[in-house]
């Protein structure tokens, strides 16, 4: 089941600084929030925000999909 607000993301700038958003629901309009108010980022990273592990880096060119899919593989041994 999908929540909102899965994701915290870190957002690395090109003055070497880094910028963190806990509560991140959409990557694809967070990424046009980056270009509208923070035009010199360079990639962010993103994380599970309730695990806090890490999921994905993307860089400012790269295709960023809204949403993340996962699927779970299960192996049955007969």
């Amino acid at each position: 089941m999908a929540h909102k607000n899965d994701y915290s993301v870190i957002a690395f700038l090109s003055d070497g600084k880094a910028k963190k958003w806990n509560y991140v629901h959409n990557l694809f309009k967070f990424s046009q929030f980056l270009n509208d108010k923070h035009s010199d980022w360079i990639y962010f990273n993103v994380y599970d925000r309730r695990t806090t592990n890490y999921i994905k880096r993307y860089y400012k060119a790269s295709y960023i999909p809204p949403f993340l899919c996962f699927f779970l593989t299960f192996n049955l041994i007969l």
